[in-house]
C-alpha cells in the first residue's frame, strides 16, 4: 500500500510539473512510452531497473541506452523523473505512477474514462452514441477505453469510476439461470 501511496505522490508532482510547463498531454505519451517499453519482454526491464543489485548509475545507463536504442524520444523532464526514481530505489512504482498520472489529469482536465467491454469490437456509430449518452450522464467529457470480451455473448460492460453498468446477454442469463433455480418469477420481457 505504502507504494501506492509513493507512486501517487509521484505522480501528483509530475503532474504539477506538467501543468506548469503546458506539457500534460506530452509527458503522459512518454509515460506510457516508457512504461510499454519496460513491460516489453516480460517486464525484464523493470525487474532490472528496480534491482538494487545493479548501483544506480547501471540502471541509469540501462535505461539510457534501452530509450535510445529503440529511438523513443521522451522530454528531458521525464527522464529526470525516471533517474529520480532509479536513485531513490523507486522504479517499481511506475506502473502505479503512469496510471495515477493519467487519472489526475484527466480530473484536471474534466475528464473521466470509461472502459466498455463488448462482445465484438464497437463500431464508431454505436462508440459515438455510448460516449454521449455517457457525457450526459456524468456531465464530463467521456474518453472511452474499448474491450472485446466473447464471453459476454452480446451487449456491453461500462465501468465508470467505481460503478458498473452490466448490460450484457451473459448478465441476462445468469440472473435467469439464478432465478430459475431459486423458484422466483421471471419478468417477461
Amino acid at each position: 500500500m505504502a507504494d501506492r501511496t509513493v507512486a501517487r505522490r509521484y505522480a501528483q508532482a509530475f503532474l504539477s510539473l506538467a501543468a506548469e510547463l503546458d506539457a500534460v498531454a506530452r509527458m503522459g505519451d512518454d509515460l506510457d512510452e516508457v512504461l510499454d517499453l519496460v513491460n516489453a519482454a516480460s517486464g525484464l526491464l523493470l525487474n532490472t531497473l528496480s534491482n538494487p543489485v545493479f548501483t544506480s548509475e547501471e540502471r541509469r545507463g540501462s535505461l539510457e541506452e534501452t530509450i535510445e536504442s529503440v529511438g523513443v524520444e521522451i522530454d528531458p523532464m521525464t527522464l529526470n523523473l525516471l533517474r529520480l526514481l532509479i536513485d531513490r530505489g523507486r522504479f517499481s512504482v511506475l506502473p502505479d505512477l503512469v496510471k495515477f498520472y493519467h487519472q489526475a489529469a484527466d480530473d484536471l482536465a474534466g475528464r473521466v474514462r470509461v472502459e466498455i467491454v463488448t462482445a465484438e469490437p464497437l463500431g464508431q456509430a454505436l462508440a459515438t452514441e455510448v460516449r454521449d449518452a455517457l457525457t450526459q450522464s456524468t456531465g464530463r467529457e467521456v474518453v472511452l477505453d474499448r474491450r472485446v470480451d466473447p464471453e459476454l455473448i452480446g451487449g456491453l460492460v461500462a465501468r465508470v469510476g467505481g460503478k458498473v453498468y452490466d448490460a450484457s446477454i451473459r448478465a441476462r442469463l445468469d440472473d435467469l439461470k439464478h432465478r430459475l433455480i431459486l423458484g422466483q418469477p421471471i419478468a417477461e420481457a
